[in-house]
């Protein structure tokens, strides 16, 4: 049964289409074996590469019940417990803190006697909050999983990392141990274990901790297969050759990673919706066009402000950002630049020095950089992925060898 563009495609939808999933079996066997022990599990890579769809894929599988907490109320709370309390149990859940108990008793006045009320007031002893809330979250000693997402959101916050290093060592105390419940952490940024083994009297926590495989983008092989599953269910037909050139271009541009991968692959989709359903590769352009209208409009202003302003006949600093764009490692340097250089615009070499080393600091100390100098000083690295998806997506050479720029506006109009 022919399906929907948006039930297929389903970048930054709650409810995603499962055989859209594409399955990565190494993370999800690690994933599975740190889960099944009694230990914390840390996930984490870049933003949008699939992390909450694997780790939900995983634990349904294994049919593990848990509770998603996520750091950006975490903050607001300014606590990781009363947030836990919050989901687990309810805000608006009365808490008994004392009962009132009243009594009547006689008294004599000579031969007379007399009733009188008395009230005391007794205070009940309060649970532990971490501990009130695991009682309740747990379930005869089930495996049970609290997920807690979007570690970016608090990682800056001392006290919040000190909160989750306490609330981890407490889970070993055998009080809290018999609820069988551990944590998954799950966000982007690296270095968790090393903040965990520098914090002062919170060494041990680093060993609570499992650091799972990095969730990487997609490779060329899962996006071709993203096209083949989609492009069957919304009945396009493609030939072979041509979704190869559609995978390639797609993982190209979207550096695989899977949100971007979805929303791009969903703007194509709709352009051949209205081409009657037919794929013509002039579509992509169209799709290029949509893709950067529809979510990378700031980071295109910025790459743009970066080119040279006027045309120039060698453009230097245009064929700094172009090759920028062809580096496939996460940090580069003068040397890698000027390599790609030499291969891509050999009639623009000089026996000299090109003058990269000047260019590329301007880029990292512009208003808006669009690199960043890694802490080597020779290194930098792009500012933001979206960034290179843009120079991926707007730079060309024409067949003289010269660096152009593609327009985008609502038009499409180069």
């Amino acid at each position: 049964m022919k399906k929907s563009v948006n039930e297929v495609f389903t970048p930054r939808m709650h409810e995603v289409n499962p055989s859209m999933y594409v399955a990565r079996p190494e993370l999800e066997r690690e994933l599975e074996r740190s889960i099944r022990k009694n230990t914390h599990s840390l996930l984490f890579g870049e933003s949008g590469n699939g992390k909450s769809w694997l780790y939900k894929t995983v634990l349904g599988k294994i049919d593990v019940p848990y509770v998603p907490i996520n750091c950006g109320a975490v903050s607001q709370t300014n606590s990781i417990t009363n947030q836990l309390r919050n989901v687990i149990v309810g805000s608006n859940i009365p808490t008994k803190i004392a009962y009132q108990e009243s009594r009547t008793a006689e008294i004599g006045i000579g031969v007379a006697k007399a009733d009188i009320e008395h009230t005391g007031e007794y205070q009940l002893s309060q649970e532990e909050p971490l501990y009130d809330v695991l009682r309740r979250y747990s379930e005869n000693g089930k495996k049970k999983i609290i997920v807690l997402e979007n570690l970016e959101s608090i990682f800056a916050c001392k006290p919040l990392l000190d909160e989750l290093a306490n609330i981890l060592i407490l889970l070993d105390d055998e009080r809290y141990a018999v609820f069988n419940v551990n944590f998954l952490i799950v966000g982007t940024p690296t270095g968790v274990l090393e903040y965990f083994s520098k914090t002062k009297n919170l060494e041990s926590v680093a060993n609570r901790i499992e650091e799972l495989p990095k969730v990487s983008s997609l490779s060329m092989g899962h996006v071709k297969k993203l096209i083949e599953t989609g492009f069957s269910q919304l009945e396009i037909k493609i030939t072979p050759s041509l979704a190869e050139l559609v995978a390639f271009h797609t993982h190209d541009i979207t550096l695989g990673v899977a949100q971007k991968v979805h929303e791009y692959l969903e703007c194509l989709a709709y352009e051949i919706e209205d081409n009657g359903g037919r794929y013509d590769p002039p579509l992509l352009d169209r799709a290029d066009n949509k893709w950067l209208l529809k979510g990378l409009r700031a980071s295109y202003a910025v790459v743009q402000s970066h080119l040279n302003a006027r045309e120039t006949d060698v453009g230097r600093r245009n064929q700094v950002i172009y090759s920028i764009g062809k580096i496939s490692g996460h940090s580069f340097d003068k040397a890698a630049i000027e390599d790609v250089i030499r291969r891509e615009f050999p009639n623009t070499v000089r026996s000299s020095g090109m003058g990269i080393g000047p260019i590329l600091s301007n880029l990292a100390s512009a208003e808006s950089p669009l690199l960043t100098r890694l802490a080597k000083g020779n290194e930098f690295s792009i500012a933001d992925t979206r960034y290179l998806m843009c120079i991926r997506l707007i730079l060309r050479k024409d067949a003289t060898g010269k660096v152009i720029k593609r327009r985008f506006n609502n038009h499409n109009q180069d």
